[in-house]
């Protein structure tokens, strides 16, 4: 249970739960999709996690014997006569979930099932460990944590950016601090393929499935009740484009086997997903139709990628041309299909294009940069031409150019205007629908407001 050893990792906790998170958002980007569940709501959007289950004042029994604590991230118990079943903790900092969650019944907890390794949904493990508990993981899960928690300082800053009212400000010289606080967990079982247990007379398994969330995925399936608790495994939201590689920087996800656990769940055809952000999704007919779209649009795009690749076709060409069919749409809300692209064509054909042999060495292309901008007659001469491209509506050819300029003279005004004109153009064609890229480029445009005020030139 909570105790004063567990409060300066808790004072932390938010942050550090942010720097694996792709669920939490307060800015106004519009995602519209259906969340559905006991009380369907349409159209939610990422930011309504903020604040999101206060109005409850209590868990919500979801099914018979089933119930939800919700918040940033939910905590999920199953009660039985002979113990309870834990799936996901919510957040350490967040102990009104727990509280909530530990209110509905003192039984002992006699599982803990972890759905993957973001701090999110295991952070808080130690409210629930008690003396016999069964701490339930990927085998992945030990390495996805690791490497997390030692790039915690690198990443806190990254994540800075995407979910700033969600990081605190925390001095450069502190942020090695990160790694000391990161909290951990100690599964006392791994589970590779399935693994069944019965508690109280209610059947379960563990599966592990790869998901939109990572390699270290499991759900939790009750047969009987059909109900599979997902975590993260859809993502936040359902149906969703899954986020194969996130760009605040994380390892990346394979489409392959995500595919094949997509056809594992039409195997199991649940009536209830449970996931561990927003309300559970119910009805047979509706989560097959959303988990078979979601399958065949990523089958759709891995094939048409190896088939692009077969063709000769560069990265940023496919990403260029690849666009789902009307009838696979499903929304892109954190990742794109243009970087799911990109991302199954590093990870079949890796960083080496093939296309300059500077491609094999430590010189980056913009060491020379400031030589060629020199060469076009200045930095203002480059601005000029990049304002060119923005005017012929071709913004991201704009940023190429006015990047030179900048990389040779990072202060010239006629670079920073054309920057900021290119990005503002980006910003309104994205039309705030994905939460990363919007988020990125208000930071850029910020950056760029704020070089302004002491360009030259």
């Amino acid at each position: 249970m909570r105790n004063a050893e567990r409060t300066l990792p808790a004072l932390l906790a938010l942050a550090l739960a942010c720097l694996a998170c792709d669920a939490t958002e307060t800015d106004d980007a519009r995602h519209g999709t259906p969340a559905g569940g006991d009380a369907p709501k349409e159209g939610h959007a990422t930011r309504d996690l903020v604040g999101y289950g206060e109005e409850l004042g209590g868990a919500v029994e979801i099914h018979p014997g089933i119930w939800q604590a919700r918040g940033t991230a939910n905590a999920q118990m199953v009660v039985t006569g002979e113990g309870n079943v834990v799936f996901d903790t919510g957040l350490l900092n967040q102990p009104r979930v727990q509280d909530e969650l530990l209110a509905v019944d003192d039984g002992p907890v006699t599982h803990l099932v972890l759905s993957h390794a973001h701090a999110d949904h295991y952070s808080a493990a130690g409210d629930f460990i008690q003396d016999g508990t069964e701490v339930i993981a990927h085998p992945e899960f030990l390495h996805n944590q690791r490497y997390l928690k030692e790039l915690a300082p690198t990443l806190m800053a990254r994540n800075a950016i995407f979910f700033p009212e969600d990081t605190p400000a925390i001095p450069g010289v502190l942020m090695g601090a990160m790694k000391l606080v990161y909290p951990t967990v100690e599964p006392t079982r791994l589970v590779v393929d399935r693994h069944e247990f019965s508690v109280g007379g209610r059947r379960f398994e563990v599966i592990a499935l790869p998901g939109a969330e990572g390699s270290d995925g499991l759900v939790l399936w009750m047969p009987e009740e059909r109900i599979l608790f997902t975590g993260d495994f859809f993502g936040h939201i359902f149906p969703m484009w899954p986020n194969l590689v996130t760009i605040r920087g994380e390892r990346p996800r394979f489409p392959k086997p995500y595919v094949d656990s997509l056809d594992l769940v039409l195997e199991l055809d649940p009536e209830i997903l449970v996931p561990s952000h927003f309300e559970p999704i119910v009805g047979k007919d509706r989560i097959r139709e959303g988990v078979t779209r979601t399958r065949d649009a990523v089958a759709w795009v891995e094939q048409a990628v190896i088939d692009g690749i077969n063709d000769g076709k560069d990265v940023h060409a496919l990403m260029r041309e690849i666009r789902l069919p009307d009838r696979l749409a499903i929304p892109e809300v954190h990742g794109k299909v243009s970087w799911g692209v990109r991302s199954i064509y590093e990870a079949y054909l890796g960083w080496f294009r093939l296309r300059s042999s500077a491609e094999l060495y430590g010189v980056a292309p913009w060491a020379v940069h400031a030589e060629v901008v020199e060469m076009a007659g200045g930095p203002d001469a480059v601005a000029e031409r990049a304002a060119r491209h923005l005017e012929q509506g071709r913004p991201v050819e704009a940023l190429h150019l006015v990047d030179m300029a900048l990389e040779a003279s990072p202060r010239t005004r006629s670079a920073l205007e054309v920057r900021l004109g290119a990005l503002d153009r980006l910003l309104e064609a994205g039309d705030e629908v994905n939460h990363y890229e919007t988020m990125w480029l208000k930071h850029r445009i910020r950056e760029t407001r704020k070089a302004l005020g002491t360009a030259s030139g």
